[in-house]
């Protein structure tokens, strides 16, 4: 580490503010630790309403706010390897590898800004695959504090697009449609939205409708992280320093330290704690481990498990183009019914239609018309979960393509064909990057898997790494098997869970 860098101590340091992150922040600090978190993203929307200017940013909007929409871009294709950092202060991050594509989040909040919001409990034979000390009767708990707090609820008007897609799924062979539960609230009407309060007691606005939870709710309507569970870590003394990017950990003295850069002042400074929570996103939490574990050597008893068990959530996500039976897709939440189709002895995957959020993106009219008849269809399941993440000195490298599940990945695709018929559209594409076997995902997960030893994963059941006593993991890189559903939910009650193992 950096002898020279401004150093402060705490108990413990979070990396990432999403859902493990922000979770971990308001268990601990209620506690009484001294807790740190350490978000490379500003403060988004409504959530930083009451922080200092040069900590926030209004969502990505109009044709000069749209720059924002990208923070930067990751490149590891065809043998070459660049990273271009458009915008320190963007909205998302776009990886790209030789088969796959996948966007991640940066912000106060993490991906509770620009997911639709979904909290999707799986069911409990999922935690089969984790180790023993965890079961689905033991989670049950930690499942009900996630729900106290973002306070799901399943849309009480169903827009005209979900009748529609309730047809289709029937149409095509598939079950009907079910309402989902979403962390957003509903007033009784959405041409009035009303000022109500989350569970943390901080005031939001009621959903108004207009689908743009996955580009950032404007209407402030999501219970988003910044709403719940970092204003309770705040006001029990947690500090939260936005804007400030980890670049490497490592051990001292006093535990472990965390180098960062303030990307306000350009300062390079270092955080020590004998406990670090590790909740950078997936592919960034890998990132940050082999860098510490291959190039710095600041961690060297990581597993050699790292980068096993990785898996895209069996996504799939297609383009439907002007359908003749959609008359908006952007009315009502971005998401709310799906489609649950059972695969006899294996699990089954899921079925859904995410609305265009037209109002929030710098288009011409007559292509907003045209968008407004169209609509994303996805599937998800659990694949295979044994796909591979590497490391080349420089960053991540991953060859993972269908092949991770091609039986799965074929039966999805056929179903959403099934499905997009339906529809009467122009026409209908896979959103995948050229080329056959390509991926386009918004769920990488695993890497850094639960365990119960270092032959099978990298962290034991409270997701505590191996052979480094104090550091823990608590993002989606946690998970040793896909769920085939939002996994964001389950990141948050398996962090419930951590951060009272740790506070005892």
């Amino acid at each position: 580490m950096n002898p020279n860098s401004a150093s402060d101590a705490f108990d413990v340091v979070v990396v990432g503010s999403g859902f493990g992150g922000a979770v971990n922040a308001a268990r601990l600090a209620e506690a009484g630790m001294r807790v740190l978190v350490l978000e490379r993203g500003p403060w988004w929307g409504a959530g930083g309403r009451d922080r200092p200017p040069e900590e926030t940013r209004p969502y990505p909007r109009g044709a000069l706010g749209s720059r924002k929409l990208l923070r930067g871009v990751r490149w590891a294709r065809n043998g070459r390897r660049w990273e271009r950092l458009l915008h320190r202060d963007g909205f998302l991050e776009v990886h790209r590898f030789p088969r796959l594509t996948t966007v991640t989040s940066s912000g106060v909040g993490g991906g509770s800004h620009h997911y639709t919001a979904i909290m999707d409990e799986p069911p409990a034979e999922f935690f089969d695959a984790y180790p023993p000390e965890i079961t689905g009767a033991e989670m049950r708990p930690h499942f009900e504090a996630v729900r106290e707090m973002l306070e799901p609820a399943p849309v009480p008007a169903r827009p005209e697009k979900d009748a529609v897609f309730d047809k289709a799924v029937t149409a095509a062979g598939l079950p009907g449609a079910q309402a989902c539960d979403l962390a957003v609230a509903w007033g009784e009407d959405p041409r009035r939205p009303q000022t109500v309060t989350t569970a943390a007691g901080v005031p939001h606005g009621t959903s108004t409708y207009r689908g743009t939870a996955f580009v950032g709710a404007t209407d402030g309507s999501t219970t988003s992280l910044d709403l719940t569970y970092l204003p309770v870590a705040l006001r029990h003394g947690a500090h939260l320093r936005p804007l400030c990017e980890v670049t490497g950990i490592g051990t001292g003295d006093d535990g472990y330290e965390v180098r960062y850069l303030d990307h306000r002042t350009g300062q390079e400074s270092t955080a020590t704690a004998p406990r670090v929570v590790l909740a950078a996103g997936c592919l960034n939490t890998l990132r940050l481990l082999f860098a510490a574990r291959d190039v710095d050597r600041t961690l060297p008893r990581l597993s050699r498990s790292l980068g096993r068990r990785f898996s895209v959530n069996g996504d799939r996500l297609w383009l439907l183009w002007r359908s003749g039976v959609l008359e908006d897709s952007s009315w009502g939440p971005s998401f709310s019914a799906v489609s649950r189709v059972p695969r006899g002895d294996l699990p089954g995957y899921a079925v859904g239609a995410v609305g265009i959020p037209v109002d929030a993106l710098p288009l011409p009219p007559g292509l907003t018309r045209m968008l407004r008849r169209s609509t994303f269809l996805f599937a998800m399941g659990p694949d295979a979960s044994d796909a591979t993440v590497g490391f080349d000195g420089r960053g991540l490298t991953t060859s993972v393509d269908r092949s991770l599940d091609p039986e799965l990945f074929t039966e999805m695709d056929d179903a959403l064909r099934r499905v997009a018929e339906q529809y009467e559209g122009r026409r209908f594409l896979p959103a995948r990057a050229p080329g056959r076997d390509d991926l386009l995902a918004v769920h990488a997960m695993g890497g850094c898997a639960m365990a119960r030893s270092t032959d099978e994963g990298v962290a034991d059941h409270r997701g505590e790494v191996f052979g480094h006593p104090g550091l823990f993991v608590a993002d989606g890189s946690l998970y040793p098997r896909s769920p085939g559903r939002a996994p964001s939910m389950t990141i948050a009650a398996l962090a419930e869970r951590q951060a009272a193992l740790i506070a005892r």
